[in-house]
């Protein structure tokens, strides 16, 4: 037997043996007390993770883990209460190949309540981040799952590398990335910073400086003011709908298409319908379209 060959079948039966061994199951659950002033902060190697603000002074924890028993017997939760808040840890020694099957294969989730005004923290290296129902700053950042932030009042950062950004009823100014999906945010009061390198950005009744960039999809953007506006985009098209009463200076060009624009311009440069700068309603704040692949339209909300 060639030795490409074994290895390919040992490589197959630990797979196989590493499923069968999939049934165990087990939860964690702790609560702790929560005095104003206090934030959450979470590290995990692996599992998705839900916070979500409650009106009990309390973190209420609980975790669904399943996997091996070898993973199971592995992985550790440890919480801790100090005068900063609360923190959990959620870590997994690697044994050999045994231990990298088992922590592939092994599934975590972690469902946690806080009190509306906790500041959160939130790292996972796999898995998807869902935050909601808070008064407090929110920060998150994934290796491997999309991310879901919604109905937050304070400041947001949240990042992924490995899939797509949903937010809505945001106030307060927010970054949002991804390295692999695309970004989707509606409802929001606040500056807004967004880019991705993997899909498109869709953004809905927004009002607040405009900052949005992706490498890889077409941007449209429905907003409720100008208070400055940069859309660029080397993957597609551009979509731009405000105001009636929108006032303006225009600086879009595009290498894939054409520019149109349904609102009165008038122009200060117009070329070959790729090109054009001008002001709206006698000039306002900056509005900067660049995109290499599509066409771009500015117009109005209907």
């Amino acid at each position: 037997m060639a030795p490409s060959t074994a290895r390919i079948i040992m490589v197959l039966a630990a797979t196989l043996c590493t499923s069968a061994a999939l049934a165990a199951q087990r939860t964690y659950d702790k609560t702790l007390n929560a005095p104003p002033g206090g934030g959450l902060t979470l590290d995990a190697d692996v599992g998705s993770v839900s916070v979500v603000g409650h009106d009990a002074p309390e973190v209420v924890v609980h975790a669904d883990m399943e996997g091996s028993e070898s993973f199971l017997d592995r992985f550790r939760i440890d919480t801790e209460q100090t005068s900063s808040g609360v923190t959990i840890k959620a870590h997994v020694p690697h044994a050999g190949w045994s231990g990298w099957f088992d922590f592939g294969s092994s599934r975590v989730r972690f469902t946690i309540e806080v009190p509306r005004n906790y500041p959160v923290d939130v790292r996972t290296s796999g898995g998807g981040i869902d935050v909601r129902d808070l008064h407090a700053p929110v920060r998150g950042k994934t290796s491997g799952g999309g991310i879901s932030v919604r109905n937050v009042a304070g400041p947001v950062a949240m990042r992924t590398s490995g899939g797509g950004v949903e937010a809505d009823h945001l106030d307060g100014p927010a970054v949002l990335s991804s390295s692999g999906g695309p970004i989707d945010v509606s409802d929001c009061a606040g500056n807004l910073d967004v880019s991705t390198s993997g899909g498109g950005i869709n953004i809905r009744n927004a009002d607040g400086t405009i900052d949005a960039h992706t490498s890889g999809g077409p941007i449209r953007a429905e907003l409720q003011s100008n208070r400055g506006i940069t859309l660029s985009t080397s993957g597609g098209g551009i979509t731009l709908l405000l105001p009636q009463n929108t006032h303006a200076t225009i600086d879009a060009a595009t290498s894939g298409g054409r520019v149109t624009s349904a609102f009165p311009v008038t122009t200060t440069q117009f070329g070959d319908s790729d090109h054009l700068q001008g002001t709206i309603g006698g000039g306002g704040p900056q509005i900067s379209l660049h995109t290499s692949g599509g066409g771009i339209h500015i117009g109005p909300l209907s």
